[in-house]
């Protein structure tokens, strides 16, 4: 671990201090299961817009005009979310730059509830709403530890690290 955290850039660890999760409550899953503590760091993209000033020819003035208008791109990022699984419920928090601004909620410190949660002994799958239009889905290997995150206008790709909560890191 120590050898993986010197590769990882200040703000990769800044973000993973940061984003580390609160110790689960013993009542969040069902008797007799772990609860999944996990941090994924990576890249993400999301739908941005920037104005755009162009010149235009106008064919009835026959002079050029300026048209003031919105460039729509897809944005790069680097961030981290943390996730807690248990059974079949869970949360994600994720980074401010994943939730647009038309959003459906999530509490003060960014949590989504996780719908339609899969655990499996390959894989974990789940969504979450962000707003009444977009509820990605994520995938998370648990052979590689990558993480998928695929939404309308988004997208987070990274790798999981278990955190596990009340643990000494060394």
């Amino acid at each position: 671990m120590a050898k993986s955290l010197s590769l990882l850039s200040p703000f990769a660890i800044a973000l993973l201090t940061a984003a580390s999760p609160a110790q689960a409550a013993p009542g969040d899953a069902a008797e007799g299961e772990d609860v999944i503590n996990l941090v994924c760091i990576g890249q993400g993209e999301k739908l941005d817009s920037s104005p755009q000033s162009t010149l235009e020819w106008d064919k009835y003035d026959h002079k050029y005009r300026v048209k003031q208008g919105y460039e729509m791109s897809m944005k790069g990022f680097d961030s981290a979310v943390t996730l807690q699984i248990g059974g079949d419920d869970g949360r994600i928090r994720l980074p401010e730059k994943l939730i647009p601004p038309l959003n459906s909620g999530g509490d003060h410190q960014h949590w989504w509830q996780l719908r339609d949660v899969s655990v499996g002994s390959t894989e974990i799958r789940a969504s979450y709403r962000l707003n009444g239009l977009n509820s990605p889905k994520l995938r998370i290997d648990r052979t590689t530890g990558v993480i998928t995150i695929k939404g309308t206008g988004q997208e987070f790709t990274g790798r999981c690290d278990k955190v596990d909560a009340g643990a000494r890191r060394f």
